[in-house]
Formats: structure tokens, C-alpha cells, sequence
């Protein structure tokens, strides 16, 4: 029953839905940088870019002060 299910589902599902919810993210989580966001999780099956800092602990407006 769940292989039926399934093939429905894929059958009749829609991808819009999937690339609309990319797209609100990109521009929720990316502000300016949207397009290159959405343009990435489109190429890469919905993987969002990796940040090219990593941010733990690590603000570059504070070094010396802490």
C-alpha cells in the first residue's frame, strides 16, 4: 500500500511547490544575495549555499575588545 501511495504522490505531485518554498527561504535568509541562493538550491536539489565564514565565536567588529 505505501508503494502506491508513493507512485501516486509522485505522479501527481507538484516540483512548483518545492521551487516557490526555495525561493521565499532564498529571500527570507539572503536579503540582497536571493537570486545566487535560489539560483544554488535549484543546481544543488534544494542544498543552500554553505556560508563562506564560520561564526562561532568569531565577530571581526570585536577582536581586541574581547
Amino acid at each position: 500500500m505505501k508503494k502506491v501511495f508513493k507512485v501516486l504522490r509522485d505522479l501527481f505531485g507538484s516540483n512548483t511547490s518545492s521551487k516557490n518554498d526555495y525561493l521565499i527561504w532564498a529571500k527570507t535568509e539572503y536579503g540582497r544575495d536571493w537570486q545566487f541562493a535560489y539560483q544554488h538550491m535549484l543546481d544543488n536539489k534544494g542544498q543552500a549555499p554553505m556560508p563562506t565564514k564560520v561564526y562561532h565565536n568569531q565577530n571581526d567588529n570585536l577582536k581586541g575588545w574581547v
